[in-house]
């Protein structure tokens, strides 16, 4: 497990994020090579790191005939031509349970994900940072998968047959922004692999944890407003915009 800083105010968070992200490119530091660096944000400090479908009971040996139902009438009312990656970005984006946990490379964006989806300002949010590299590298790898267009990193054969190869621990993507709320949001995804415990269980060394204490809230939001990074710049949909508009008047 990872034990979590906690900060004890806003700067001190920011000291606490930026020796994290030294600690974290260390891991994978080459002369003239940058190393990414992924963020997530999560409303509550008690949530881990697993994704909707490792958190039901049956997730993952239900996966396949819910990603073929949403397949088959998806293509109904969207029309067909997607990817198998681009229909799984799709269900996440929608709701439905998938193996993908959502990141982002932009700081700000995962702090705004920490606090827009919690209210109560009054309770604990947490921060993740993730050196998506050293995450992959566990697994044999040595950067970052860029899916669709990775023919040998394939959804359905790699996590419903096994094939060639059936990942243990989880996976860093890249989906190349097929959606404008990806692009966004800068967004990447971890994909899980056969191991249910949370990543930063099984894969400690790769990601540091930090606290956004209540106390801390206040500073946090003041960030955001004047980075203008609201549910409408990071959702730009209906959906985003109705968050947006209720938050401004009415304050949550």
């Amino acid at each position: 497990m990872v034990d979590p800083l906690v900060p004890q105010s806003w700067n001190d968070l920011l000291k606490m994020v930026r020796e994290s992200k030294s600690e974290l490119t260390a891991l994978t530091y080459a002369q003239d090579v940058d190393s990414p660096i992924w963020y997530r944000g999560q409303s509550r400090s008690s949530y881990d790191l697993s994704p909707s479908l490792m958190r039901v009971q049956d997730g993952p040996t239900r996966e396949r005939a819910i990603f073929n139902d949403y397949e088959r009438l998806a293509s109904h009312l969207l029309g067909p031509g997607k990817s198998d990656w681009e229909m799984l970005n799709d269900m996440q984006h929608y709701g439905i349970p998938t193996r993908l946990l959502d990141w982002t490379e932009v700081l700000g964006i995962a702090v705004a994900f920490a606090l827009y989806d919690n209210a109560d300002d009054d309770s604990d949010s947490a921060l993740f940072i993730l050196n998506p590299i050293a995450l992959n590298k566990l697994n044999g790898a040595n950067e970052v998968r860029r899916v669709p267009g990775d023919g040998a990193f394939n959804y359905k054969s790699i996590y419903w047959e096994g094939k060639p190869f059936a990942p243990q621990l989880p996976v860093a993507i890249d989906t190349k922004g097929h959606n404008e709320r990806i692009r966004a949001q800068n967004g990447t995804f971890t994909v899980a692999g056969i191991e249910r415990k949370p990543l930063e269980e099984i894969a400690p060394k790769v990601v540091r944890k930090v606290l956004i204490p209540a106390a801390v809230k206040p500073e946090a939001r003041e960030f955001l407003e004047h980075a203008n990074l609201n549910p409408f710049s990071i959702y730009p949909d209906i959906v985003g915009m109705a968050r947006f508009i209720r938050r401004r008047n009415l304050g949550y």
